[in-house]
């Protein structure tokens, strides 16, 4: 698995679930975790089940990726940064459960640390307050006030992708580059200059095609479309 400069570690508290495990490990995968690390779990973490539910991830389902701990003090050790997870939020006198929520944690915290380990805990209860306390920080996911307990997979998969876009270049396209755009700006003036009379009008067009091309980020194949479609309107005018 390719290393990053942060180091990243799952840590799961008192599974109880294979179904759930194999998946955490598959999202693990997906996000190129480090490590995970299980306190005192209640299922074999080895099994053909939790293999069968990470998929292709049962390539990682080894003790030399999971480590097993029978105390979560051992699960954090050589940790700059812990975070425990729970959806319960406190009172305004529950100091313990006062939350910050995953995107404040990626955008504010982390990038000050070189390790950082997430803490999540049983499917049953979560994490006991004992265990709470055991974290630097305490993290909840916002959610509707009606049902805010989510799956220990569906909790792992929101943070660890709100880890992975904050510290990974994750482009999937590639956007226009400023000459790019400026082609096709300059192609919209000298239409512009075709088709409106009213100067202060023509200056105001313009500048609101600026902002549309520098505010929108089109990919290179767009940019590259509407280049051209421009380019046909100019000649048509130009007759």
């Amino acid at each position: 698995m390719q290393k990053k400069e942060r180091r990243t570690r799952i840590v799961l508290v008192g599974t109880e679930g294979e179904i759930n495990l194999g998946f955490v490990i598959r999202l693990a995968l997906n996000f190129e975790v480090d490590e995970i690390y299980l306190v005192n779990p209640l299922i074999n973490p080895f099994s053909d089940e939790v293999k069968r539910f990470a998929a292709k991830a049962a390539e990682i389902v080894s003790e030399k990726y999971i480590r097993v701990t029978n105390s979560l003090d051992e699960a954090l050790d050589g940790i700059d940064l812990s975070v425990c997870t729970s959806g319960l939020v406190g009172s305004s006198s529950d100091v313990l459960r006062h939350p910050i929520t995953p995107r404040e944690f990626v955008t504010k915290i982390v990038p000050r640390y070189s390790s950082i380990a997430v803490v999540f805990g049983r499917e049953s209860v979560g994490l006991t307050r004992d265990e709470l306390a055991k974290c630097h920080l305490f993290l909840s996911i916002p959610a509707s006030p009606n049902y805010s307990i989510l799956n220990l997979s569906h909790a792992v998969a929101i943070i660890l992708y709100e880890l992975w876009i904050s510290t990974k270049d994750c482009k999937l396209r590639e956007y226009a580059d400023s000459p790019q755009l400026s082609r096709i700006l300059k192609i919209a003036e000298e239409i512009a200059d075709k088709i409106i009379d009213d100067p202060v009008q023509k200056s105001r067009t313009v500048v609101a095609v600026k902002h549309i091309l520098w505010r929108s980020g089109p990919s290179r194949g767009e940019a590259s479309l509407v280049y051209h479609f421009l380019k046909k309107i100019k000649n048509t005018i130009d007759g």
